[in-house]
């Protein structure tokens, strides 16, 4: 319990009537505060709420006086994104989630299992990636050294410096079959790749795309699993086929994005810029910049208020969370981390929203979390969320 202090003076502060020394006094009364003072009980619920504010707005100052590095906070569907410093995101979850000074106490009881979940370090994911070539043998790209990895069909293929895959024909070059080549990421991988054709495509983890080394006939086609952005090198001529279980997208030269995990409950495709034609048994949509078609068995069903920034945040190395509640936030962590989550109880509804770098390990993110109220255990690479 810190020192205590007279309410009069607290509102003199919030006034901005102190005195230097009244200021410093002040000060050191924030700097002993560990839960909540029952010398405040004389303020009214605003004044209470912004000396709460007042509270961890000076420690962040002082946090940033430290730190140049910037994080992005988490927090529960009442709040406010705020881009703030990475060193003081356990705090900034206390001001997102609008914690009550009840709640310190609550988490000071978890501390057994925090100490727990302390000892684990998982971290994030990477660029890791298998190339299967068309006889069958398979590159590790994670391992493989920068340059020229296979020869096909007067084909090279090559890592480049930035670490991405590309494909380079050979001038001149004839093709007396077609072959294809498969990159594989795992769970806690992801990869680019440049197709014979300039078209770029980034994989998030646990996806494929299976490719010809060139593209020879009337049209480019494709083959995909899980979550993969295309930037389509334009061509009327030989329109460019992205094939996806019983769904097939069809572009002359675009920008989007296909998620198609069988863990969730509908196919999303998200298009940025150009135009699509999506089809899936019977139905069939043409969609527009800035839309996005969901399909599920019984049809194709279009939002036309698509959050882009929330769509590309795995491109942009970030966890964008919006209205998402924690059984789609634990698939994502699964996909990230490489970790089985599972519930002891009902899964909350409560829905989260807020921005992470995809950068921290798992054991940072789950902190930040905490903050909000979840309580898990971390047991190797077994999280367990417990409500």
């Amino acid at each position: 319990m810190g020192r205590s202090i007279a309410v009069s003076l607290l509102k003199k502060y919030l006034s901005g009537d102190c005195t230097v020394s009244e200021i410093e006094q002040v000060d050191q009364w924030f700097d002993s505060m560990d839960e909540v003072p029952e010398d405040i009980a004389g303020l009214s619920d605003e004044q209470r709420k912004l000396v709460e504010d007042r509270i961890f707005e000076r420690i962040l100052l002082n946090i940033e006086a430290k730190s140049d590095q910037k994080i992005i906070s988490i927090h529960k569907k009442s709040a406010r994104v705020n881009k703030l410093l990475w060193a003081a995101a356990s705090l900034l979850l206390v001001l997102g989630a609008v914690l009550t000074w009840r709640y310190h106490s609550q988490q000071r009881q978890q501390d057994q299992i925090v100490k727990l979940n302390q000892t684990v370090h998982i971290k994030p994911g990477g660029n890791r990636a298998v190339l299967t070539l068309d006889d069958g043998s398979s590159v590790v790209l994670t391992d493989a050294k920068i340059g020229a990895l296979a020869n096909q069909q007067n084909v090279s293929v090559v890592k480049t410096a930035e670490g991405e895959l590309s494909y380079k024909i050979h001038v001149g070059a004839a093709f007396s079959k077609i072959t294809y080549n498969k990159i594989t990421t795992p769970l806690g991988g992801k990869y680019s790749v440049v197709l014979p054709d300039g078209s770029k495509a980034w994989l998030n983890a646990k996806s494929s795309l299976r490719f010809p080394t060139a593209f020879t006939g009337a049209e480019r086609i494709v083959q995909m699993t899980g979550e993969v952005y295309f930037e389509v090198a334009r061509n009327p001529k030989q329109p460019f086929k992205v094939q996806s279980g019983g769904t097939e997208i069809k572009v002359l030269g675009t920008h989007f994005n296909v998620m198609a995990y069988g863990d969730e409950a509908e196919q999303k495709t998200t298009l940025l810029e150009g135009s699509i034609h999506l089809s899936s048994g019977k139905f069939s949509q043409l969609l527009k910049p800035g839309e996005q078609a969901l399909v599920n068995p019984s049809g194709i069903k279009v939002n036309t208020n698509c959050d882009m920034e929330a769509v590309m945040a795995w491109r942009n190395d970030l966890f964008i969370f919006k209205d998402m509640e924690i059984k789609e936030i634990a698939r994502q962590l699964t996909r990230w981390y490489d970790v089985q989550v599972v519930f002891k109880g009902t899964p909350s509804k409560i829905s989260y929203t807020g921005t992470i770098s995809k950068d921290v390990e798992l054991s940072e993110l789950l902190s930040m979390l905490q903050f909000t109220g979840l309580k898990y255990e971390l047991n190797g690479h077994l999280l367990t969320i417990i409500d």
